[in-house]
């Protein structure tokens, strides 16, 4: 009886491990595909396969960029978006450049659940909100940034080298070198030392 259990267990285990390295397969594949049609890409991209990626002719992604999840990529309707060295991104980022300009530096972090978007939407009183026109800005995200999670990165700003954005954070104006900025909207909270 215990002879067959642990021969089941070993055979689950057997799948387990065929279907991850399949995933993993399909991942290396999928990230060959998508550098063939970005502008430009560096070395060692490693992407999931639930990365959304819209205007990629925009879109310009540095070495060793890598992305554990779900990943939103948009440069379309001209926008442009690039994103520099040794980047790391969790589940569930979005960098949306569409119709504008969304710059990231070198080593730069973004934790989960993170909207970096150049479009704001219009506020008139005359129009329903759904129909409201966008208006398009920048975004520029220097070296040696770290942004947590939840964080959001509004139109006109620039993070300055070495920013820690603390989770939760709304981001409207630009930060000092080596700040570290919290709340809604984001302030100053303390440096790095």
């Amino acid at each position: 009886m215990k002879t067959n259990l642990s021969n089941e267990r070993m055979r689950l285990k057997a799948r387990i491990l065929l279907a991850v390295n399949i995933i993993f397969w399909l991942e290396l594949v999928y990230g060959a595909f998508v550098k063939l049609r970005l502008r430009k890409c560096g070395r060692r991209l490693r992407l999931k396969l639930s990365t959304v990626i819209r205007g990629h002719e925009n879109i310009v992604l540095g070495d060793s960029f890598s992305s554990m999840g779900v990943l939103y990529l948009y440069a379309n309707g001209g926008g442009y978006l690039q994103i520099g060295n040794n980047c790391s991104v969790n589940t569930n980022v979005q960098f949306g450049a569409s119709a504008g300009k969304l710059i990231v530096g070198d080593n730069v972090s973004i934790a989960p659940n993170v909207v970096i978007r150049v479009a704001n939407s219009g506020m008139r009183r005359d129009a329903l909100m759904k129909d409201q026109a966008h208006t398009y800005g920048e975004i520029i995200i220097e070296d040696d940034v770290w942004i947590g999670s939840n964080a959001v990165i509004t139109s006109g700003v620039t993070l300055a080298k070495g920013t820690v954005v603390g989770a939760g954070a709304v981001v409207t104006k630009s930060t000092e070198p080596y700040s570290i900025v919290g709340g809604v909207p984001a302030k100053k909270i303390g440096e790095r030392v």
